[in-house]
């Protein structure tokens, strides 16, 4: 919903069809990624060495116990902390990017395809916006995300991604992109199995508005919570709307 469009400029919403981005991508490429699967990194957490590292007050027993214990239990900790915030499954990993000498604890998702099927007309669709995740890409275009939101992407074995498969999923993803300029009252329902969606950069002011919603029955539950947040009313509002269309 667009209550605001952006005052300078800029901040077109964008969707592109999955079903495209599929169509499009290299075929090598695609079967390398569905057979390795994706991972993405949601958040870094960098920690001062000296905190944890080997001191070697206790010869061997810091660098082979002492120091993985407490990196172990420390990740623990935050995981139980940060996980539940995301509302994913995620697993707490040091030092996946090779950044900061090992002592930055990533929050990585479980691995997965994707490449995914619809839900109601079974075909297969591009599942996955990993073309906005990689540092790699990200770094080729305007970025003010601080360190601790920057995201990464990586094969389901946290192995790196190489740069002409990313460049390849760049390219199908740009190139089914559709810019959507919306004024205030504008309101725009994405089928989100099957669109990518998100916005470009803006100037000054913008104010826009995002539910998330299913059927009941879909999500086998009674009112949909599913997709929706504990406490907030318009999420609420709106999904009771959409069951009283049916």
């Amino acid at each position: 919903v667009c209550f605001i469009p952006a005052t300078e400029g800029g901040g077109d919403f964008f969707v592109a069809d999955g079903k495209r981005i599929l169509r499009d991508m290299d075929t090598e490429v695609l079967q390398e990624l569905y057979d390795k699967k994706i991972r993405i990194s949601v958040s870094n957490l960098d920690f001062f060495k000296p905190i944890i590292q080997d001191r070697g007050l206790f010869g061997e027993f810091d660098k082979d116990v002492l120091v993985p214990r407490a990196k172990d239990d420390l990740a623990k900790a935050i995981g139980d902390t940060v996980a539940p915030k995301f509302d994913m499954d995620l697993e707490m990993v040091w030092g996946a990017d090779g950044a900061n000498e090992g002592y930055r604890l990533q929050a990585i998702e479980l691995p997965e395809t994707p490449i995914n099927r619809h839900p109601v007309t079974k075909e297969p669709l591009w599942f996955c916006n990993m073309h906005n995740h990689s540092r790699y890409l990200r770094d080729n275009r305007p970025c003010t995300v601080p360190e601790v939101g920057m995201t990464e992407t990586f094969f389901g074995d946290l192995s790196a991604i190489p740069e002409h498969i990313l460049e390849e999923v760049d390219r199908a993803s740009r190139e089914n992109i559709i810019p959507t300029p919306m004024k205030p009252g504008d309101v725009l329902l994405v089928d989100n199995y099957r669109m990518l969606h998100g916005r470009d950069i803006f100037q000054g002011d913008r104010l826009h508005a995002v539910s998330w919603f299913t059927w009941p029955e879909e999500a086998n539950i009674k009112e949909a919570v599913s997709n929706t947040s504990e406490g907030n009313s318009l999420n609420k509002m709106i999904n009771k709307y959409v069951d009283t269309l049916k």
